[in-house]
């Protein structure tokens, strides 16, 4: 008889006789796990699959609308942990540079002009797509 350690709990299992490569035990969060763990990598290999899915949740989504706003009344853990994550989030985004509208200095501005763009690889080597891109000054804001 042999005995395997389940990949998601790690404990020591009797593989079922008719599953030659059976890898998780029998218990109900392993098996949900083991599912999951499928279903991601379905997904990831798969487009057709992913966009079935999405399909089929954004369906159920748009049958049952009130779904989150309940689910977070009843799971207010759930909801707290939530809001401490979002604002942790926005914290990150706002340490971040952003550009704005009124960011550029005139010392710092492009003269109006064609210029030749083109996309770079991470490596920073531009390849030979290029677009040709008009850029012209439509107004400089003065401050008082």
């Amino acid at each position: 008889m042999t005995i395997r350690k389940c990949l998601i709990c790690r404990k020591p299992f009797t593989p079922h006789r008719h599953v030659k490569h059976q890898q998780t035990c029998s218990e109900p969060e392993c098996q949900r796990e083991r599912r999951r763990r499928w279903q991601q990598a379905k997904r990831k290999a798969d487009k057709t699959y992913a966009a079935r899915q999405q399909k089929h949740t954004e369906a159920w989504l748009q049958a049952h609308p009130d779904y989150w706003h309940e689910y977070r009344n009843r799971h207010p853990e759930y909801a707290a942990r939530n809001r401490e994550q979002q604002k942790s989030r926005n914290e990150t985004r706002r340490s971040k540079a952003i550009a704005k509208s009124d960011a550029s200095f005139l010392e710092t501005l492009l003269p109006a002009g064609i210029y030749e763009l083109r996309r770079c690889n991470p490596a920073g080597i531009a390849n030979g797509d290029a677009w040709l891109v008009k850029i012209a000054l439509l107004s400089i804001a003065h401050d008082g």
